[in-house]
């Protein structure tokens, strides 16, 4: 093994710290859409890592070719090195270690077609993840974690979030009243979501400039929370299970929303 892949396969180990990636402002990427999406989107590179042995897409290849000739640094590591800090049951032979990190709250633009998320306490970078490809798929505008929440630049979180978390704007809030007070001041009206009161989702008019606010995957909302959202969005429950998924009942009030702008289903 190379000095040079010591050094690279040591680095990417040190941003298993949510501590480190933080602090640094980094984070690893690994595969060929999470890459190429960081790379479209003008995130800042510190190194490509490709195993040559391993990467078999031309349009890759081509983009790792792009990045060089711009004077990025590509770091090209055996099959062996690569597997030994990859995070993919299969790696392809693509990583990235880009400087990323979510923006303060003041920084999250927002304006009457803001369609947000706010998070609460969410725990499973996977969910996060999931919640921001979905946000992509229905051209949401931002997603806001507040509190305890899982952390955006999670190994899971950003394998889950197929490269989108890159395009859709992700900051944080130290609380949700910090947030309210954002969402106020910005004239967003913010709908609570939970199993267990307020109407019905398909009986309320989902209106821009708009932030849905989801809980965490075992409690839900805060009662807290709830009592200060503008309205409570009710999703109903019929058979054992006491609620939904969290990213998954994102998705279905974010479709209901699309749905009623749209006033007929897309294709």
């Amino acid at each position: 093994m190379t000095q040079g892949a010591r050094q690279w396969e040591a680095r990417v180990r040190h941003l298993a710290s949510r501590r480190v990636r933080e602090e640094e402002g980094v984070c690893y990427v690994e595969g060929i859409r999470p890459v190429l999406d960081a790379l479209e989107s003008g995130v800042p590179l510190e190194v490509l890592l490709i195993s040559p042995e391993m990467l078999r897409s031309e349009v890759a290849l081509q983009k790792v070719r792009e990045q060089a000739a711009l004077g990025t640094l590509v770091m090209e590591l055996s099959r062996a090195s690569f597997e030994r800090f990859s995070d993919r049951d299969n790696p392809v032979g693509l990583a990235a270690i880009v400087r990323w990190t979510p923006l303060d709250l003041a920084s999250l633009p927002a304006g009457p077609d803001t369609l947000m998320v706010m998070a609460e306490d969410m725990r499973d970078p996977g969910n996060l993840g999931t919640l921001l490809r979905t946000m992509d798929a229905i051209g949401g505008t931002g997603v806001v974690v507040v509190g305890s929440s899982t952390d955006p630049t999670h190994p899971r979180c950003l394998k889950a979030s197929m490269g989108t978390i890159f395009r859709i704007p992700v900051a944080r809030a130290a609380s949700v009243e910090a947030f309210l007070h954002w969402a106020k001041e910005r004239k967003l009206r913010t709908v609570a979501t939970t199993a267990r009161r307020g109407s019905s989702f398909w009986s309320l008019e989902y209106r821009r400039p708009l932030a849905l606010l989801l809980g965490n995957e075992g409690e839900g909302l805060s009662q807290e929370t709830i009592g200060m959202a503008d309205a409570v969005a009710r999703i109903p429950m019929w058979g054992t299970a006491s609620s939904l998924n969290v990213s998954v009942a994102a998705g279905v009030l974010l479709y209901e929303v699309r749905r009623q702008e749209t006033g007929r289903p897309q294709h």
